[in-house]
């Protein structure tokens, strides 16, 4: 009887699996929340944020919609968002698409002329690391002179 109770058991959570796409997209969701509203940054999220590229950005957008930020939550997001275009790596989620479009809704949210110098910086660096993610990589026998 033990044993038939037990194999019903695994039969039902074989039967419902859980969705890690989802629980991973709740993860870095909590995570980009918590930077952007206490402005804690902990080495394991600098581990996830790290060159995801625009994805981090989608989900910036989400958690920013409707809310009047303040000064200290927009250089929150800019944090985030230089760590998530940080040696990233070539490929759909490289291009910054809307990353800029964050940049460009934050730019107009603010009138500070310091906050909107620290915007451009980050603009000028998203799109720097997305140059570089496009750029062919040789190996370091190609790069290096031959003696003379």
């Amino acid at each position: 009887m033990c044993i038939r109770l037990a194999l019903l058991a695994a039969l039902v959570c074989l039967a419902h699996p859980t969705p890690l796409a989802s629980q991973q997209t709740a993860t870095l969701e909590h995570i980009i929340r918590r930077n952007i509203d206490q402005g804690i940054l902990e080495g394991h999220d600098s581990k996830v944020i790290g060159g995801i590229g625009d994805p981090a950005a989608v989900v910036i957008t989400k958690i920013l919609a409707g809310r009047d930020l303040t000064a200290q939550q927009i250089d929150n997001t800019l944090v985030v968002l230089n760590q998530a275009f940080g040696s990233i790596e070539y490929g759909p989620d490289a291009e910054p698409r809307t990353a800029l479009f964050v940049l460009r809704a934050l730019d107009l949210s603010t009138n500070d002329p310091q906050l909107r110098g620290r915007i451009a910086q980050t603009r000028k660096y998203i799109q720097e690391e997305f140059s570089k993610s496009t750029q062919p990589t040789l190996p370091p026998s190609l790069t290096e002179k031959p003696p003379l």
